[in-house]
């Protein structure tokens, strides 16, 4: 399993599985003093679960004391984890276009959002990684934030619906697609930590609800923080907003690492773990002034 976090060359990431998928050639093995040929080369299972609006600061596993994410922690402990990673686009669905294509958007003409209002959309003659794994024999699946187009070019083969602030919700309705005979890519996308949309007018200062719900969400410890204890980045001014901001930011955060740990436990129910390429990235950084949308 491998930790990746920030938007990375996803050219090299394609080129490895696809590798990899190649089952023509027949390698040797040595038993008993004897060569034999081994039947097949076995394909590993992707899953891509991609945060939105996640940035470095507010994960254990890259320093911080005070955000609690213990799987994604875990998996970080485990595998690989990348401290020198860009995020080539720095906005949603420019970004997840470089994400599943691995070219800039200027090569593909994915340039900014995907609304009908920007109406921008990738070149029909883009191959996307869902194409390729799926003419390499992967059963290819997505669920939660989509925001790329045209369909035909960033095409699965299944698509999942769930709710996606509540990445415990999401995971279960994975489990078919764990289950799959054919070595799977999947494409785990949530909302969070997002900012929620205000649907009323709110005061100035009242703190953005980062998709946080009084209620909570079914299945989701609902994790707290307290604005006093929070780290607040260096490019952004330490006061009492800002504290209360970041704390809403957190408690997002701690909804995604209970759904990713749900995913992997139900990742090793299958039996599926030790042949499964595990990356966790984020499509831009936290969504606050001088980070996403912004070069800082």
């Amino acid at each position: 399993m491998k930790t990746i976090f920030k938007n990375i060359s996803v050219i090299a990431f394609c080129t490895i599985v696809l590798l990899s998928c190649n089952t023509n050639k027949q390698p040797k093995n040595v038993v008993d003093g004897k060569k034999t040929s081994l039947t097949k080369i076995s394909s590993p299972n992707i899953i891509l679960f991609v945060a939105d609006d996640h940035g470095l600061d507010a994960l254990g596993a890259y320093g911080n004391p005070v955000i609690k994410t213990p799987n994604l922690d875990k998996l970080a402990a485990e595998g690989t984890k990348y401290t020198n990673a860009y995020c080539t686009s720095a906005s949603c669905a420019a970004s997840r276009s470089v994400i599943l294509s691995g070219k800039f958007g200027h090569a593909t003409g994915s340039y900014g959002h995907v609304h009908d209002y920007h109406h921008f959309s990738t070149y029909d003659s883009i191959t996307s990684l869902p194409v390729l794994l799926s003419k390499a024999g992967y059963e290819t699946a997505r669920i939660g934030k989509y925001h790329v187009a045209p369909e035909k070019v960033y095409h699965f083969n299944t698509v999942l619906e769930a709710d996606p602030r509540n990445t415990v919700e999401m995971a279960n309705k994975c489990a078919s697609v764990l289950k799959s005979d054919k070595p799977f890519f999947l494409y785990f996308c949530t909302d969070d930590p997002h900012r929620g949309q205000p649907f009323t007018p709110e005061e100035w200062d009242t703190p953005n609800s980062f998709g946080n719900k009084k209620e909570g969400y079914k299945n989701v410890e609902t994790v707290t923080y307290n604005p006093d204890n929070v780290l607040v980045p260096s490019f952004l001014p330490d006061t009492k907003q800002t504290r209360e901001e970041i704390a809403q930011y957190y408690q997002s955060i701690s909804r995604i690492d209970q759904g990713f740990g749900k995913l992997m436990a139900m990742l090793k129910a299958e039996g599926k773990d030790k042949n499964t390429v595990v990356i966790y990235i984020s499509d831009n950084g936290m969504a606050f002034p001088g980070a996403k949308t912004s070069v800082h």
